[in-house]
Formats: structure tokens, C-alpha cells, sequence
């Protein structure tokens, strides 16, 4: 690498092509630098937030879910700020801007003259439109592409602020096309973030979900009227409860039963062992027939014997009279005493009492019975209106479902319809999810040239042309001037240089 001082000796020795070099690089410079016309830039500032979130739909339409809050956060995110930039400098709103101006900014003279140096470029570009047949643009359409090359949009970082610049030769001109754009921006956004027609769209589907969603809910209404049924899992929870009481009921009374069948067999059978009546009392009284027969007898005998002494043992009137005898012997002799027995009988209370259980254990079984009777009745019924109830459930449930998706479907167009009507507000109000956070400044300052970065890079420029220059008329000579050309003849290295006085 060669050595500084090689430089310097250079630039010394060739000093003549280093001043001719640097001093024509300097003069363009400064000649450029005092010619290129002033620009001006303006600046605007955008701020893009969620001012609209919490509009979007009003209370009372809403059920405060965590599906559908009532305010809806929409952080701003990258995809927005991009969106924002775009749209404000799409060739539409520069067109816009312009629409209402009939002639073109005046320039100065230097702007002029840049101009018209610059126009050879464009030849290029209207040879291939001319060979193409092309359109030739208008005035305005050209001077609406020359703006938009001169607008430009950065983000600023870790912000949602959008920073607008545009650079014209005129300081009012930057400004005021600024204004006129960001005017127009506001508008136009007012306008794509509300449809006129989607309000009237909204609320006259609405009323058609709205019948619908009617008609839906008198096909359930009428349904539930005609089976009964409401809440369905609540009837079914408690019906098969009351199934489930109605069986251990029957459980129980079929113990009972079983019971007082068994009480009634037992007492059946000490029934048949226990006598109804017992005996009350016994007394002895005279046997009167006894009494009356015996003188009858004695009479009887002394006839005979009085017989006797007149008639044969063997005569007809002996065998009656003994006929007589014979019989009230047989009397006398099977009463056997003067003396009977009379006595009195009353109900056994024992019989009464196992009577009286009898009967309450028959009746007991006999009320059991028929209980038990209507509880198979209710249960079957039960039962039956369980299935019923299966049956119908599928049908209330497709009508439940249907009223619930009617609903959804005319709460999701009355939403729409109320975010309409809010958006429409809040247009009219100028409340927009964008505001001008800082509006287009009159530049007191042109932004270009810097008159003193110019002179100085201008400097360094012709620094670096007159040392080319210089190194160049160097290497055209073949004479040896320097070590480094001995060095790099030979490749011997020098000693030393003595240099040549005067």
C-alpha cells in the first residue's frame, strides 16, 4: 500500500494536473450547488388507532359474552400501517387533490432550468409510446405522476404513527398539495369505511330474519303447547324421579302385602283352633218330668197287681199296662237322677280379638293390593310418557335448534344494521380510526441543498479528482519520479533520495 507521504509528494510534483482537476470538480460542484433550485419539504403526521372499537355495536344488543363482549378490542397492527400508507399516497387522492386546480404552480428559474435539463430523459421513455401507439398522457396526468414521485410515507418505529412528506420547489406549493391530500384522505376514508346502501341492506334483512325467527318460535311455542313439554331435561329428570319413587313405593307395599297376607294365613288357622263361644255358668235345678213320672209308675204297678187278680199274666190287658211299665222304667232309668244341669255360654274374647285382626289383615291386604294396582298403573303410565317424551324430544330439539339459528342469523343483521347507523354517526362526527396528528407545516427552510454539505463533499470530491488526475499523469510519464517507481522497475529497494537543488 503505498505511504502517504507518496501521496503528498504526488499531488506536489503534478500539481499542475492537480489543480486544473480539482479546481473544475470544485467549480461544478459549487456552480451545481448555487443552481439546483431550493426544495422544500412539508411534513404531516398520522396517527392510526382503534377510536371505532368500541362503537361497533350497541349494548343492548349484546349479551356481554366472551364471544361477543360488548367493546371489541382491534389492536393496530403492521398490516393496517401499511394499509394507511398506500392509501394515502394511491394515485387517486393525488388526482383528487389536484381535481379543482385549472393551472400549474409557477417556478423560479432555477427549477425551470432544471427542468428543462432533466427533459431529456424522458425522451426514452415517449419513443417507446410513440412506437407502441400509446396514449399520451394529459397535463394533469402527468403532473399528477410527477407529485406522486415526490410524496413519500415511513413508518415511525414502535409507533402507529404514519410521517408524510412531499418535497416541491415552492414552500406554499409543498404545503398546501399536503393539506389538499390529507383532506382528501380523510374523506375518501370516511367514505370506504361507511356504505350508504349497507345500512338499508342490513335492516331489511333483518326484518325478514325477524319474521322468520317469529314463525320459528310459534312452531315451538304451539309444540310445547300441545305436548306438555318446556324444558324437556327438567321434565325428563323429574319424571323419571317420580317413576323411580313410584317403584320403591311399590317395593314397599309389596313387603307390606306379602306381611299382611301372611298375618291373614296365621290368623285364618288359630281361628279355625279357638272356639266362638265358652261356657259363662252351671247350676243344678229339680228334673220335674222325673217328679211326675215316678207316681205315674206306682199307679201303673197297683193297677196291675189289681189286674192281676182278675185277668191272666198273658192276657191283652196285662201286656199293655206292662207296655206302660216297660216304657216309663226305661224313662226312669235313662234320666237316672232327680237333678239337671243348666247352663249359660257367652263369645270367646280371644275369637272376637283374633276375628277383629283378621278382618284389618284382609282389609290391610286388600288396600295394599289395590295400591299396588295403581302404583303398576302409574309407573306404566310413567313409562309411557317417558318414551313419549324421548320421541318428542328429538322434534323440540330441531325446533329449539331452528329458533336458536333464526336468532343468531337476525342478531348477526341487526348487529350489522346497528354498526351501519354507528358508522354513518360517527362519520358525520369525524370520528375515524385515523386523525392528523400534526398538519402539513410551512417549510421555513429548504430541505435541499445544503449549501455547506455540498461545499464540503465537493472538497473531498475534488480532493480525490486532482490526486486521480495527478496519479494518472504519473503513470503516463515513464520517467522515475519516486522510490516507488525505482522499486517497482528494479525491485531494488532506495536508500536514500537526494534531491536536486537548485
Amino acid at each position: 500500500m503505498l505511504e502517504f507521504d507518496y501521496w503528498i509528494d504526488l499531488a506536489m510534483r503534478r500539481r499542475l494536473v492537480f489543480l486544473q482537476a480539482a479546481g473544475l470538480v470544485l467549480g461544478l460542484v459549487v456552480v451545481g450547488t448555487f443552481l439546483w433550485p431550493p426544495v422544500y419539504q412539508s411534513d404531516a403526521e398520522i396517527l392510526v388507532q382503534d377510536n371505532r372499537a368500541q362503537f361497533l355495536v350497541s349494548p343492548d344488543i349484546q349479551d356481554n359474552s366472551a364471544e361477543r363482549p360488548q367493546v371489541v378490542a382491534n389492536p393496530v397492527n403492521e398490516q393496517d400501517l401499511n394499509s394507511e400508507r398506500e392509501l394515502v399516497t394511491s394515485m387517486f387522492l393525488v388526482k383528487q387533490a389536484i381535481a379543482d386546480l385549472h393551472s400549474l404552480p409557477k417556478e423560479g428559474f432555477s427549477a425551470a432550468l432544471f427542468s428543462l435539463l432533466s427533459s431529456p430523459i424522458s425522451l426514452p421513455a415517449k419513443g417507446y409510446d410513440a412506437l407502441h401507439g400509446l396514449p399520451e398522457p394529459s397535463a394533469s396526468d402527468l403532473w399528477a405522476i410527477k407529485l406522486a414521485s415526490h410524496l413519500k410515507t415511513d413508518l415511525i418505529k414502535r409507533s402507529n404513527v404514519i410521517e408524510v412528506s412531499f418535497t416541491s420547489h415552492d414552500a406554499r406549493w409543498s404545503q398546501e398539495f399536503l393539506s389538499r391530500l390529507l383532506n382528501n384522505y380523510l374523506s375518501f376514508h370516511a367514505r370506504i369505511s361507511h356504505d350508504p346502501q349497507a345500512e338499508q341492506f342490513f335492516n331489511e334483512q333483518a326484518k325478514i330474519l325477524e319474521d322468520r325467527l317469529r314463525a320459528s318460535e310459534e312452531s315451538l311455542r304451539q309444540y310445547q303447547v300441545q305436548t306438555g313439554i318446556t324444558d324437556i331435561d327438567d321434565q325428563t329428570h323429574s319424571l323419571i324421579e317420580r317413576i323411580s319413587q313410584l317403584k320403591l313405593q311399590k317395593d314397599q307395599d309389596g313387603a307390606q302385602l306379602a306381611s299382611a297376607q301372611g298375618q291373614t294365613t296365621f290368623l285364618e288357622e288359630i281361628l279355625k283352633k279357638t272356639p266362638d263361644h265358652i261356657g259363662k255358668e252351671t247350676r243344678s235345678v229339680q228334673n220335674l218330668a222325673l217328679q211326675q213320672l215316678k207316681p205315674q209308675v206306682m199307679q201303673m204297678k197297683a193297677e196291675r197287681a189289681e189286674l192281676l187278680s182278675r185277668y191272666q199274666p198273658g192276657s191283652m190287658r196285662i201286656r199293655e199296662i206292662d207296655a206302660k211299665l216297660d216304657a216309663a222304667q226305661k224313662i226312669l232309668e235313662h234320666e237316672g237322677h232327680l237333678e239337671v244341669q243348666e247352663s249359660s255360654t257367652d263369645l270367646n274374647p280371644i275369637w272376637v280379638s283374633i276375628e277383629t285382626d283378621l278382618a284389618q289383615a284382609k282389609a290391610q291386604s286388600s288396600s295394599v293390593a289395590a295400591e299396588q294396582t295403581t302404583l303398576n298403573e302409574e309407573i306404566t303410565q310413567g313409562e309411557q310418557q317417558l318414551t313419549q317424551m324421548a320421541n318428542a324430544g328429538i322434534e323440540l330439539d330441531r325446533l329449539e335448534r331452528k329458533v336458536d339459528t333464526d336468532k343468531q342469523a337476525y342478531l348477526a343483521y341487526v348487529r350489522k344494521a346497528e354498526e351501519a347507523r354507528t358508522a354513518r354517526g360517527l362519520n358525520s362526527s369525524k370520528i375515524l380510526n385515523i386523525s392528523i396528528a400534526q398538519e402539513p407545516m410551512l417549510p421555513s427552510q429548504p430541505k435541499y441543498p445544503i449549501v455547506w454539505m455540498n461545499l464540503l463533499g465537493g472538497m473531498v470530491l475534488a480532493l480525490v479528482a486532482g490526486i486521480a488526475a495527478a496519479y494518472w499523469d504519473e503513470m503516463q510519464d515513464h520517467r522515475i519520479f519516486s522510490p516507488y517507481t525505482v522499486t517497482e522497475v528494479s525491485g531494488l529497494s532506495t536508500v536514500a533520495v537526494i534531491r536536486e537543488e537548485a
